[in-house]
């Protein structure tokens, strides 16, 4: 496998932001309107692997990190702090996930990039024996994360910038030794990031109990969405089958998305028709689609997404 590669998909294409993260699969869902551009870069080294994608919309993405790898991950930029998995976490702040954990993710409005380093456990302990004299405090299941230092913080993306710019200067052409400094380089500043923060308490949490148990209320709502998707939203109904109130799953939405459980209905909705329309056959059409996920104004479907995606339905067909 080359050790460096780049691609750029421009226009939203959930199935082929699948594979952003070395052997995983992300589910992405745009969550706002506009022209979409990502703009993916990997570097693969032998005993571990980062990657990178740059965002010009947010989206959510939902999945779970590679097995038997440890996942650092941070927001490189970002306008604001980004919601994963029921908590807000401040750019550069390294979360750390043990492995096979899961992942929602949803950025602020506007750009974002963010960094996932792969490692095996033992390499990374074995590097932080080496870097700092001890073993680094890890999850044995799920994830955390704790308040990085600020110098820290700003050299582990510093590392991942300059380790991208690197390996795109030399075109994938890069000899050992430059690998190894490159190698170097970014676990140091992984290492350094993770030991200045985990003697610290991990975040507190506040709101309706713990992170965890309205990141499963979050799922469970989504899940019923998704079954429901052909029929027009229905709060009252939604509120019945979670057992909690109509107030309650609104902030519970808007605090992870940003808008509230009607909105999200329809954007997926629409994420969905989009994939469909990209992989139908000859025989597809729009009215069968915009049929199938419950949109029975075809006038309106279109408007809708066009405002979301930037082009018509029947482009998005023919193309």
């Amino acid at each position: 496998m080359a050790p460096y590669t780049r691609f750029v998909v421009d226009g939203f294409d959930a199935d082929a932001l699948l594979g952003v993260v070395r052997d995983t699969r992300f589910e992405q869902r745009l969550l706002a309107a506009g022209h979409f551009r990502a703009c993916l870069q990997r570097l693969v080294f032998p005993e571990f692997s980062l990657d990178s994608g740059a965002y010009t919309l947010p989206i959510f993405a939902s999945g779970s990190f590679a097995q038997g790898m440890i996942a650092l991950a941070l927001a490189i930029s970002c306008e604001r702090p980004m919601w994963a998995n029921g908590r807000l976490v401040e750019v550069g702040q390294v979360m750390v996930f043990a492995e096979d954990s899961e992942l929602n993710v949803r950025p602020s409005p506007g750009g974002w990039q963010w960094a996932v380093l792969l490692i095996p456990r033992e390499v990374l302990q074995r590097e932080a024996v080496l870097r700092v004299g001890r073993e680094l405090r890890l999850p044995r299941t799920g994830w955390h994360t704790r308040p990085t230092p600020p110098p820290a913080a700003e050299g582990v993306r510093h590392a991942v910038f300059k380790a991208l710019e690197a390996a795109a200067a030399w075109e994938g052409v890069i000899t050992p030794a430059q690998m190894a400094a490159q190698a170097s380089l970014l676990l140091g500043a992984f290492v350094e990031a993770v030991s200045a923060g985990d003697a610290g308490p991990a975040r507190r949490l506040d709101g309706w109990g713990s992170a965890r148990h309205r990141d499963a209320l979050v799922r469970r709502a989504e899940d019923y969405l998704k079954a429901h998707l052909e029929r027009p939203f229905d709060s009252r109904a939604l509120a019945l089958a979670l057992g909690v109130g109509e107030r309650q799953i609104e902030r519970l939405f808007r605090d992870a998305y940003g808008h509230g459980p009607c909105h999200w209905h329809q954007l997926a909705r629409l994420n969905r028709a989009r994939t469909a329309l990209l992989h139908a056959d000859e025989r597809g059409t729009v009215t069968d689609i915009a049929l199938r996920f419950g949109f029975s104004h075809l006038g309106r479907f279109s408007i809708l997404y066009r405002h979301v995606f930037g082009e018509c339905p029947k482009d998005t067909l023919r193309g």
